[in-house]
């Protein structure tokens, strides 16, 4: 099957075994959309930044994702981003009682790569902060090698703040009697460590995360066919056309455009693409814009933009 092709893929071992008839407690949280900067961006004053200034329900914080197994009380961050200590209280807010402390609640983290937007949150973790005691970080075995040789992560775990557990692609890993997640490899700038897509698997339904990709043509694997085989679809969608950045080219630093994405997902059955939603935005993304024609595009042909406090029940 071609790159990007819109058919259904061969379902994994992790798919196959999902036991469809269990109630489910299991639930997946959007905790922020924005890419690496956030919204609004530091020193911008494009339209965008200059209406989430003005506008404080138009701000976005970075892209995460809170998996909570309600039965056991835990729940799990996919990255640690610069804006994790008001993401994870969120997630504590929502997920266990009042009172409860973060530590016992938090069951670990999982990082899709190296880039300053997903990983660099850990700090809060560390001796000058919370200072946890072998939190479990769910990594790639670069990733793990990035964290272990340079400073100041190494620090985090020469002193048992976290406790670095390796992910092995395509190897279904059990955080609770409830959730399983399985990492799938996908090309992007792959400067300090390689990158990962996530696919969430609860009880009664799946998730797939893709928050950043070189491009859907790339992947040898066919987003079409993951979204086929899964029941909802987080995806890169960083910026909405290449128009929009005019002093660099969106080829150097390598995202799909929403617009080539929405094409080249037309064929989707109706049912997917209202399970389907992008995330990770760039500050100049025109979709951003409520009331412009990009979110209307988007929303015409089938497709979402998630946003904030956003829930997928699994």
């Amino acid at each position: 099957m071609a790159a990007g092709a819109p058919g259904i893929g061969v379902l994994s071992p992790l798919l196959q075994s999902r036991g469809k008839k269990r109630p489910s407690n299991v639930t997946v949280r959007v905790l922020g959309t924005a890419q690496d900067g956030g919204i609004p961006h530091l020193g911008c004053s494009c339209a965008n930044c200059t209406r989430a200034r003005r506008e404080p329900r138009e701000r976005r914080q970075i892209a995460s994702l809170a998996i909570a197994d309600l039965e056991q009380g835990k729940f799990f961050i996919v990255d640690t981003t610069p804006d994790v200590r008001t993401q994870a209280e969120s997630a504590l807010a929502r997920f266990r009682p009042a009172g409860t402390r973060l530590l016992d609640a938090l069951g670990g983290v999982i990082l899709t790569h190296a880039h300053s937007g997903h990983y660099t949150g850990l700090m809060f973790f560390g001796f000058e902060s919370v200072s946890s005691t072998k939190m479990p970080t769910y990594v790639s075995r670069r990733m793990a090698d990035f964290l272990t040789t340079n400073g100041p992560w190494s620090q985090l775990v020469r002193l048992g703040n976290i406790e670095l557990r390796t992910l092995n692609p395509g190897e279904p890993v059990s955080l609770t009697a409830g959730i399983c997640i399985e990492t799938l490899p996908v090309p992007h700038r792959d400067e300090y460590s390689d990158t990962l897509a996530i696919r969430i698997v609860g009880p009664r339904k799946s998730l797939i995360y893709v928050p950043d990709i070189q491009s859907w043509e790339a992947w040898k694997k066919p987003i079409g066919g993951e979204i086929g085989m899964t029941d909802f679809a987080l995806l890169d969608g960083t910026f909405f056309a290449p128009e929009e950045l005019s002093f660099r080219s969106i080829s150097a630093i390598g995202h799909p455009p929403i617009r080539e994405s929405v094409r080249l997902l037309r064929g989707l059955p109706r049912s997917k693409k209202a399970g389907t939603f992008f995330t990770h935005f760039n500050h100049t993304n025109l979709a951003l814009d409520p009331a412009g024609e990009a979110r209307r595009e988007i929303e015409e042909a089938g497709f979402g933009m998630a946003s904030e406090g956003q829930e997928f029940a699994l």
